[in-house]
């Protein structure tokens, strides 16, 4: 969260009002909005690191109170605070593994073929 304070850039990535007529494939799926602000952001991210930059997300945040702050108009909804800039240097290893927060796991775990349960 000091990110905040420390960054060149905060960003906020919000999903629009009236979106519903916007978004295709929302009326079966209504989270597809927020699928795509998410491919989004992982695209900036990706995208800035490549470049040496860090970004972070921070959600640690009340979403109306920050569409108040903003200005968003009735029915946007921020869904991320985004800090972008120089660092000093990247990780070794994902931080959360670093501080004991999660394990790493195998790939293997986490990917099934043709059934949920069964590993290639």
């Amino acid at each position: 969260v000091e990110g905040i304070n420390d960054c060149a850039e905060v960003l906020v990535a919000a999903l629009m009002d009236d979106r519903e007529r916007h978004i295709f494939g929302r009326r079966t799926l209504p989270e597809m909005d927020m699928a795509s602000l998410s491919c989004a952001i992982q695209n900036l991210w990706l995208a800035s690191r490549a470049e040496g930059l860090g970004m972070g997300w921070v959600s640690l945040f009340e979403p109306q109170a920050l569409a108040d702050l903003l200005g968003l108009p009735v029915g946007a909804k921020p869904l991320a605070v985004l800090c972008l800039g120089p660092v000093k240097e990247f990780y070794p290893a994902p931080m959360l593994v670093l501080e004991g927060w999660a394990q790493a796991r195998p790939l293997s775990e986490l990917l099934y073929e043709n059934y949920w349960g069964v590993s290639q």
